[in-house]
């Protein structure tokens, strides 16, 4: 009875994350009257420093207020789900998928696909909503795409010249290897460098999730041949308009913000409790991330289902006229630095490294810390603006944001701009500093290794005040504490082996975590596994939740 009652939410719930998006994503013309067309962006990028922008204030605190009534609205309407339930299910059905396209053929395999709106329903939503962040880009290709046949088809009639891209078994495995060569690349130049093991889970998870989408799209697309003269014209043509801002215009003139935009909302809202756990968690299973885990359009292999209609039927509809988006030159390209983007840029390399995209790991800070960065490396401000930027973040791309209250207008906030200079944009590597908003919270991890050095006896008739819990913030100080849901753990040992790193974990050391930990979303195993750090019960508090269940158990 109560999966059903969940499963009639769902459509209510499909519409009111439907109707956030497309009713904030064309508000930001609130912040600034250039932000929806990034014309801000791009003058903050070239303007000469130091700088300074006024911005309006209230819009902020409006969007933030609708994202916690809707997180709310939907953390009350369904249950946690089982996020590694999910996981498994979805991969098993993008396994058969894969399968299904090439034994069966593309209408076998699209349908096939479908089956994980079952078993994520709220992946459906998250699918949508990634297809329509970047859906201009690839309506103005395929528009591009059909000018370039035509012209091809008028100016080239008579060559005897014929250049043909053909999908097949070559074509495919020169693809794959080339792009696994490009990681290899990209990891071995830019990166730091990790230990054997780590780095092979992440090649393995994130090719699974991000490559089987290619098996999929080349599966339905096996056998079709593209006329190179119209893949080269078209992506010509789509450089141009890009490079003119005739792009920009146009879809200025269809009231559609810019990428910067579309990106953060549909960011924020994958992150939120019960719907990252559908889909985008999916794209931060692994904690941190390499190019191995960077999809095309950066997105987890839950929110690729209309991604890969919109690939593969317009070229099904129209063979021989139209190719996918993939192939697009400066989608390639995209691709290519979505690489540099995900992983995490070691010390001494800069933008002028091959490879490198990311030199102040803006987005791989968003890959440890998971509830903060949620925009473009290239629009930092935000994140700023909106209070979603990781703790102790000061700027990015060789600038420094300083927002301030304006003093003669208090509906407006003033940015200062300056260039960084010597001073670094990264975060320091040991960051305890408190952040204002809920959002920005990293996951708080429990071991899944060894025991605690936490005093011997039974935990159950130990009470731990405010004043102990708050004192024990590291190693050194007694021990890394934190409160979960009434009781207090100790993750000493733990944080030297945290994949997200120490200072996640120290972020929180001597706080109450309850709400973070909740809104990421944990596996039973995990909870379980707790059980060996516990330490006492924190006064004042009755144990709820997961600790219920360890309070009646066995000592």
């Amino acid at each position: 009875m109560l999966l059903f009652a969940e499963a009639m939410e769902y459509p209510r719930l499909w519409l009111r994350i439907l109707g956030f998006y497309f009713s904030f994503v064309r508000k930001f013309g609130r912040i600034h009257p250039d932000m929806p067309s990034g014309r801000l962006f791009s003058h903050l990028d070239s303007v000469k420093l130091p700088a300074e922008v006024k911005l309006g204030a209230d819009f902020a605190q409006e969007f933030n207020a609708a994202y916690d009534q809707l997180k709310s609205e939907i953390s009350t309407a369904l249950r946690e789900p089982n996020a590694e339930s999910i996981l498994i299910s979805c991969f098993a059905i993008r396994a058969a998928q894969c399968a299904a396209v090439w034994a069966f053929g593309w209408q076998v395999g699209l349908l096939a696909g479908l089956l994980q709106f079952v078993a994520a329903p709220l992946s459906l939503t998250g699918s949508f909503i990634r297809l329509f962040t970047n859906l201009s880009d690839c309506l103005i290709h395929y528009a591009l795409n059909i000018s370039a046949f035509l012209i091809c088809s008028v100016m080239l009639a008579s060559s005897p010249l014929q250049l043909r891209l053909r999908i097949d078994m070559v074509f495919v495995i020169a693809f794959f290897t080339i792009d696994f060569a490009l990681n290899l690349f990209v990891y071995f130049r830019t990166a730091e460098s990790w230990n054997t093991a780590r780095l092979v889970k992440h090649i393995a998870y994130g090719t699974f999730n991000t490559k089987t989408y290619f098996v999929v799209v080349l599966g339905c697309l096996y056998g079709l041949e593209f006329d190179l003269f119209v893949v080269v014209l078209a992506s010509c043509l789509t450089k141009c308009i890009s490079m003119t801002g005739l792009q920009q215009r146009l879809l200025n003139m269809c009231g559609w913000p810019c990428f910067a935009i579309t990106f953060y909302v549909e960011h924020r809202i994958g992150h939120m409790p019960r719907v990252y756990p559908h889909a985008h968690k999916m794209h931060h299973y692994l904690h941190d991330t390499t190019a191995f885990d960077a999809h095309i359009y950066g997105s987890g292999l839950n929110e690729e289902y209309f991604w890969i209609l919109a690939e593969t039927l317009p070229c099904l509809l129209c063979p021989g006229m139209l190719f996918p988006y993939f192939l697009n030159g400066t989608t390639l390209y995209s691709s290519w630095t979505n690489k540099g983007a995900h992983s995490r840029t070691a010390d001494g390399v800069d933008l002028s490294t091959t490879g490198c995209f990311d030199e102040d790991n803006f987005h791989a800070d968003h890959h440890t810390w998971h509830r903060a960065n949620f925009g473009s490396s290239t629009a930092p401000l935000i994140d700023l603006y909106f209070g979603t930027a990781c703790p102790g973040l000061k700027g990015a791309n060789g600038r420094l944001y300083a927002i301030h209250s304006d003093n003669q207008d208090s509906n407006s906030l003033r940015v200062h701009i300056t260039e960084a200079g010597s001073t670094s944009c990264r975060i320091p590597h040991e960051s305890d500093s408190p952040h204002k908003s809920s959002d920005v919270h990293p996951v708080v991890a429990v071991d899944h290794e060894g025991s605690s050095g936490a005093e011997a006896g039974d935990w159950r008739s130990r009470v731990v005040n405010l004043k102990e819990l708050q004192e024990k913030r590291s190693v050194d100080a007694g021990g890394l504490w934190v409160a979960l849901h009434g009781a207090v753990f100790d993750l000493s040992a733990f944080q030297r082996i945290h994949p997200g790193g120490a200072q996640v974990l120290q972020m929180y050391a001597g706080t109450d975590a309850t709400k973070t930990f909740d809104e990421i979303g944990h596996s039973e195993k995990a909870k379980l596994m707790a059980k060996k750090r516990l330490v006492g019960i924190l006064e004042g508090h009755q144990p709820d939740d997961f600790v219920v269940d360890f309070m009646a158990a066995e000592p």
